[in-house]
């Protein structure tokens, strides 16, 4: 039986015990600080998308793997050196009210979408907001850009059920087609993907932005991941989200449009010319798989009598669209916004009568 000088003995192990912990953590933390390392990692669960390794932006979700951390600007790496403002709904832009008396539109998509590389005023969705307001004869709006870099058709039909639906959109603008035709990293499609438990991804979200955090991570996992089998994905490779899976995707959106009294409007997914992404005669497997996926998005827009925005065919008039298409064939620049919203403007002043929006309750 343990004296009383041995159980206080015991205790004040106990307590430098844990007290060591929160000192250790916070003496790495300022010498993570004070001498700066490159804590990313090349994270091999996406191959586009590396949002899991900078979790100054993203937060792990069980469902739709990352999102947005809400209510903040950020600079960040991930970024590339741009600045961006994520609201409280941790979408791109200003905070959103819960209601609108403006005709409500909102673009669904990915980093396309979000406007990679633009400033806010420039993105097409709040150019087109403008656009509209300039014009008289249509009713005023409000636009909400609801692009997520890295974001699939899986993820995004997700998303549209569990953040869109309630911001009770008019129009909602919808394009997918980059990350669904990536390679998917271990052959791994989107839909089979595993996260880790609720519980796990809270505490994982509440340590990620500690620096030994990420120090320990990425020394753990360049231990033990391995190399990606190049030659396998180039023979055959496994995309995020195959095309039959696009389509029901696309079509599973379109129809909880439907059925809430939303105008879904699909829009085909941009890509620079052949000959500014390859020498003379290539051939480009990329430019194959691309136009497949906008196959089915204007074969859903017949099956389905939804309207269908071309902005494929309306970007292959220019030749300017794209900064450096052979570094970045997938994100189009200032004057893409502009094309884009003049085109989705025009395509809602000629069809805003036959579509039906100008009656709805309240607005």
């Amino acid at each position: 039986m343990n004296s009383p000088q041995a159980n206080r003995h015991i205790r004040g192990k106990a307590v430098a015990l844990l007290l060591a912990v929160p000192v250790f953590i916070i003496l790495s933390e300022l010498i993570l600080w004070i001498v700066p390392l490159d804590l990313s990692f090349q994270n091999r669960f996406f191959l586009v998308n590396r949002a899991l390794d900078y979790p100054e932006v993203f937060k792990k979700d069980h469902d739709l793997f990352w999102r947005f951390r809400p209510s903040q600007t950020i600079r960040s790496d991930f970024f590339e050196g741009k600045t961006y403002r994520i609201n409280d709904h941790g979408l791109r832009g200003e905070d959103i009210r819960p209601k609108s008396d403006r005709l409500r539109i909102i673009a669904l998509g990915n980093s396309c979408t979000f406007g990679w590389g633009v400033s806010n005023e420039n993105t097409f969705i709040e150019r087109l907001e403008n656009i509209i307001d300039d014009d008289p004869d249509m009713p005023t709006v409000e636009t909400i850009n609801a692009g997520i870099p890295g974001y699939s058709s899986f993820q995004g039909r997700r998303f549209f059920v569990s953040d869109i639906l309630p911001l009770e959109a008019d129009i909602v603008l919808i394009m997918f087609a980059w990350n669904d035709q990536w390679a998917a990293a271990d052959n791994i499609p989107d839909k089979d993907q595993r996260m880790p438990a609720p519980s796990l991804i809270a505490v994982q979200n509440t340590v990620s932005r500690l620096a030994v955090y990420r120090l320990m991570k990425r020394i753990i996992l360049s231990a033990v991941e391995e190399p990606l089998d190049e030659k396998l994905r180039r023979e055959n490779p496994v995309y995020r989200v195959g095309v039959v899976d696009f389509y029901e995707n696309l079509n599973v959106i379109v129809y909880q449009c439907r059925q809430q009294g939303i105008l879904p409007i699909l829009l085909t997914s941009p890509i620079p010319a052949l000959e500014k992404y390859y020498p003379p005669g290539s051939r480009s497997p990329m430019h194959r798989y691309h136009a497949d996926y906008n196959y089915q998005i204007r074969l859903i827009a017949r099956n389905h009598k939804a309207p269908l925005i071309d902005l494929a065919a309306e970007f292959d008039r220019y030749d300017d669209l794209f900064d450096d298409a052979p570094r970045d064939p997938i994100h189009f620049n200032r004057r893409g916004h502009e094309i884009a919203a003049e085109t989705i403007y025009r395509f809602l002043e000629a069809g805003m009568d036959s579509l039906d929006i100008r009656s709805r309750p309240g607005k």
